[in-house]
């Protein structure tokens, strides 16, 4: 059982673009990550602990992944071009410039948080790094967890969640609101 069933609600069906979800590859080669399929079939489209939108192929939906990596990586590349020191800027205090060039956003919080994968970098499981960053700060990222499972568990801790996204930030609610 994973983190995701505990969030499942009755008679609720997950709806998603299953062929793209199973047959999609990043540049290396990769599909997407075991913990987001799993999120993706378990819980569908809606709003993880209160805040998180959590994009997922959805065809030509506005909100689908596809869409939205598309106007994300405009941001990135934007990044790219900019000045050396800019970019320095952005990626402090655990970025790098080899993760702008293949940063693989995937979530936006309401507060202009976004979640990127780092596709180069999968470890034996398939699973990809996972950074936040905050958009309204022009970068500040930070590694956030290995998986989409640990990200949440960050989400509920209390002290962990301030580490990675602010002092400012509290424990996030245990919850899912289905679009």
């Amino acid at each position: 059982m994973s983190i995701f069933t505990g969030l499942q609600r009755p008679q609720f069906q997950a709806y998603y673009d299953e062929e793209f979800l199973i047959k999609h590859r990043f540049e290396n080669d990769r599909g997407f990550p075991p913990s987001y399929i799993d999120y993706v079939k378990t819980l569908g489209y809606g709003r993880l602990c209160s805040l998180w939108n959590i994009h997922i192929p959805l065809g030509d939906h506005p909100d689908s992944w596809l869409r939205r990596y598309h106007d994300w990586r405009a941001w990135f590349d934007d990044v790219l071009e900019s000045e050396e020191v800019l970019q320095e800027a952005a990626l402090e205090p655990d970025g790098f410039p080899e993760l702008l060039e293949h940063a693989v956003p995937f979530a936006s919080s309401g507060e202009d948080d976004l979640l990127i994968w780092d596709v180069q970098s999968p470890d034996e499981r398939g699973e990809f790094p996972i950074y936040a960053l905050n958009l309204r700060t022009w970068g500040n990222f930070r590694y956030a967890a290995p998986d989409l499972y640990r990200f949440v568990e960050t989400l509920l801790d209390a002290e962990r969640v301030k580490s990675i996204l602010g002092a400012h930030r509290t424990r996030f609610p245990y919850t899912f609101e289905p679009f």
